[in-house]
Formats: structure tokens, C-alpha cells, sequence
């Protein structure tokens, strides 16, 4: 069976809600039903769906990375798995991908952009906890990302959850909960196009959807946050300024990707000569930062 028809036969069981259809891999992009599941776990009395991808490379025994990758607001696993390529890269570089779904296509970040009474922390942390209690994923590895709502999402979890990510990294995101007070430093990852019309690189509101502070900025207090003493160190590659703060408690990281011309989006040459594969970096960003202790 193919991803989306899977996850499309979990929602009508267990009415993961919203009215976006769940969209279809290009079969050239699709997984194995040998090397793919649906699972569930319940949140507040509903079972809420994700979509597991692991490599038939890894070994029963093997415990590999956890990549949670989040849709955008409005689309779905199914969007996020073919946009993104990550079962791809997973089979190549041997880590597991799960996609989790939003209910209603979207996540409760904070101001944007689900319902307030969706419990999306715990879902995710369920999720993670989930896979790690089965045995197939180190739980010193287990990193987040996502793409605009995906990547508020993110954010959130750096925020919130600290405890169960070595690392997140966001993709035309940012941060719009109204607090954030990690227990412990965390690596972070921002890659924005400076022609963002959705989440506007030096901020504002957009669409009535919800204030965004300047990137820059966001990054800047992600820095001050993690207690970083150096930097930004900034290099131009091609069409891409990257920003790093380092010095930072428990080796981590922050890091600003600034892509000149890009707009909102997951990025790949394909769409624009030039842009970085965000797929690639975010995992480069992730397999140099240090696991949980």
C-alpha cells in the first residue's frame, strides 16, 4: 500500500479532522510497504496518526537516529514526504523518519496556527517515546524539524522538550509561543529566504495569521538563551549567508541560513538554481550535533 493511502485508512478510523486530503508520493519517491508503518498513539481520547519510514538497511537490532519531520499548515505526511526526499536520505545515511499529522493539517506552535486545545508537545513526545520503547531508534538521537508551521513547531519543542531532542532545525519557520525557557541548551537551525511573503524575514504579521519577530532576531535570543560566547561568525556560499553562534553550553550550536532571492518554502536547487538542499543541510546541521547526555 502506498504512505498516503495508509495514513488516509488510519484517519477514517480514528478522524485525525480538517478537510485537506491526504496527497500521494510519486511512486519513484515512495517507500516499500516492508519498510514503512502507520502507527498511532492517543492524546486526550483521540489516536492520532504518524507514518514511520525505516531503512530495510538497518538491522532489527539497530538503534538509529529519529528524524521527526512536520508538515506545513495545510498540507500533510504525504506533502512533507514527497517534498522533502527524507526517505531518500535516510536509506542513504541509515537513520528513521517519522512523519507525524496535524490535526486539521496544522500546528498548535503557540500564535500559529492550530487550535489551542491541541496537546501537539505531547503528541510528538508520545510519538518519539513510542518509537524508542519498540527498540528501533537511540534515544540520544533523535532530532525535529519541519517546514513553516512544521518548523514553529519545531522551535516549540526546543522550547519545551529539550529533554527528547539533541537538536531541531527549522525551514522558513520561526518562534511564536510567548515564552521559552529550555531546561538544557539545544542546537538550532534556521534556514529563511529573505523574499518570504508568508513568515517575512524581518518579521511582522502576514494573512492575519500571527506576529513573527525578525529572524536575525529570533536567532540572536536563541544564542542569548544557549549562553553562546562567540559569534555570529557569518560566510557566503553562492546565494546563501550563514550565521553560527558557538560557545554554547553543552556544545551546542545555533545557525542562520539566509538565502537571497528565496521566498517560503523547503528549499532544493530544483525549485531555484542556487538554493541549498534543506533536506541535506538539516541533516548535516543534525549529525554534527552533540546527543543527549
Amino acid at each position: 500500500m502506498r504512505v498516503a493511502a495508509l495514513l488516509a485508512v488510519v484517519c477514517g478510523l480514528v478522524a485525525c479532522g480538517g478537510s485537506g486530503t491526504v496527497a500521494t508520493a510519486p511512486a519513484s519517491n515512495r517507500a516499500t510497504p516492508s519498510q514503512t508503518q502507520v502507527g498511532h498513539v492517543s492524546i486526550g481520547g483521540l489516536a492520532r496518526p504518524y507514518v514511520v519510514f525505516q531503512p530495510s538497511s538497518l538491522s532489527a537490532r539497530q538503534k538509529a537516529p529519529l528524524l521527526v519531520a512536520m508538515h506545513a499548515y495545510t498540507t500533510d505526511v504525504g506533502w512533507m514526504e514527497s517534498n522533502t526526499h527524507f526517505d531518500d536520505l535516510a536509506a542513504r545515511a541509515g537513520f528513521v523518519v517519522v512523519y507525524p499529522q496535524g490535526i486539521g493539517n496544522a500546528w498548535n506552535a503557540g500564535r500559529c496556527c492550530g487550535h489551542d486545545a491541541n496537546d501537539d508537545v505531547t503528541f510528538i513526545k508520545d510519538v518519539v517515546d513510542q518509537l524508542v520503547a519498540q527498540g528501533r531508534v537511540d534515544p540520544k538521537r533523535v532530532y525535529a524539524t519541519g517546514m513553516s508551521n512544521g518548523g514553529f513547531m519545531a522551535q516549540r519543542l526546543a522550547c519545551e522538550a529539550p529533554d527528547r531532542f539533541a537538536a531541531v532545525a527549522s525551514v522558513s519557520g520561526s518562534l511564536v509561543t510567548d515564552s521559552c525557557s529550555p531546561s538544557r541548551a539545544i542546537s538550532v537551525l534556521e534556514m529563511h529566504g529573505l523574499q518570504d511573503d508568508v513568515v517575512p524575514y524581518n518579521g511582522g504579521v502576514v494573512g492575519g495569521l500571527a506576529y513573527f519577530p525578525p529572524t536575525a532576531s529570533n536567532m540572536q535570543q536563541w544564542a542569548t538563551r544557549q549562553g553562546c560566547t562567540a559569534g555570529p561568525a557569518t560566510t557566503t556560499d553562492g546565494i546563501t549567508t550563514t550565521s553560527t553562534w558557538t560557545l554554547c553550553r553543552d556544545g551546542a550550536t545555533v545557525m542562520l541560513d539566509a538565502i537571497a532571492g528565496a521566498g517560503h518554502s523547503w528549499f532544493s536547487p530544483a525549485e531555484m538554481q542556487g538554493e541549498p538542499d534543506a533536506s541535506q543541510t538539516v541533516w548535516n546541521f543534525f549529525s554534527h550535533a552533540p546527543p543527549l547526555p
